[in-house]
């Protein structure tokens, strides 16, 4: 595993934001949009991405297991790039985002700012949904969100209105169309949808967390070694 950013449970409600009233979401409960996890792994040489959810309702039969939810994952692999994510939400200035893959329970589609599109890979093994991003590892910065799937809007994504309705997400006016972001805590969660400015996440803080379990195994294991020895 090249990396893992987990995300608060219960969190899926972007600020205050109330789901559309059609019967199909009060049926399948809460859960089903709430981001749990993102992480990534080298297979055969490419990035693969993982994502898990709470929950994982199917009630349109979506091939993959799920259908209500879509989750959209934004990598930033060089330098500048586009620094809007989704309408009502951005990037850091200068840390924009080179290529996007947006998941629903019927597939996944790799995009560039450009709005080019191709379909993907994307498979499920338990409660993990994965896909195949064609890319090599590297430390990529990682943005990543979850909204209500919409076949008929530009990123999937059902819209948000300050009226709400049987199919639209009840917010603010200006509010992104996702209802949980990929961020370490409720309050950095909070800030992204106060700003509009979401920050990335990036492997290196994970490759820290390693070296350090990995330095006090070590020294673990020299004290143990030294114990040993002195006893004998």
């Amino acid at each position: 595993m090249l990396f893992l950013f987990q995300d608060p449970l219960g969190d899926d409600h972007g600020l205050a934001y109330q789901y559309p009233r059609a019967a199909l979401y009060q049926e399948a409960g809460e859960g089903f949009a709430d981001l749990l996890a993102v992480a990534g792994e080298a297979r055969e040489g490419r990035l693969v991405l993982k994502v898990r959810l709470a929950r994982y309702p199917n009630p349109l039969e979506g091939p993959l297991g799920f259908s209500l939810a879509t989750v959209v994952l934004f990598l930033d692999t060089a330098e500048s790039g586009e620094e809007t994510l989704v309408p009502g939400l951005s990037t850091p200035k200068g840390q924009g985002w080179e290529v996007a893959y947006v998941l629903t329970g019927f597939g996944a589609e790799r995009r560039t700012p450009k709005s080019e599109k191709a379909p993907v890979r994307a498979w499920r093994e338990g409660d993990w949904i994965l896909l195949d991003t064609g890319l090599p590892p590297g430390r990529y910065g990682v943005y990543g969100g979850v909204g209500l799937f919409d076949p008929f809007a530009p990123w999937y994504l059902r819209p948000t209105s300050p009226d709400g309705g049987p199919w639209t997400l009840m917010a603010p006016p200006g509010s992104p169309p996702l209802v949980d972001l990929l961020a370490e805590t409720p309050l950095d969660q909070a800030r992204a949808y106060e700003t509009g400015v979401l920050k990335p996440l990036w492997p290196q803080e994970l490759y820290l967390r390693r070296e350090s379990l990995l330095a006090f195994a070590l020294g673990g294991l020299s004290l143990i070694l030294a114990f040993l020895l002195r006893k004998r």
